[in-house]
């Protein structure tokens, strides 16, 4: 009975190791005959810098201030729990 068994797991890891295919060797030989062309960063101005520095500290307040209600908000809806837990055993 075993003997079988491990004929019929053979059989079938044989079958799908002809299916699968490890690596695509098409994409491998494009790739490396493609040359990357390198990202080109332009300067800001300090009109920019500025524009973006006062939106990034805009975003940061409202995610804190946000951070700051959820917090509270559970925190409290914590706090109420336990409340009306150990009055209830009372």
């Amino acid at each position: 009975m075993g003997f079988a068994q491990f004929m019929v797991s053979s059989i079938k890891s044989n079958s799908r190791r002809q299916q699968r295919i490890a690596f695509d060797k098409e994409s491998i030989y494009l790739s490396s005959n493609v040359k990357k062309k390198k990202p080109q960063f332009k300067k800001a101005s300090q009109e920019q810098l500025l524009k973006i520095k006062q939106k990034l500290q805009k975003h940061n307040l409202v995610y804190n201030m946000k951070l700051i209600g959820y917090t509270a908000t559970i925190l409290t809806i914590m706090i109420s729990g336990v409340v009306i837990y150990f009055n209830h055993l009372i």
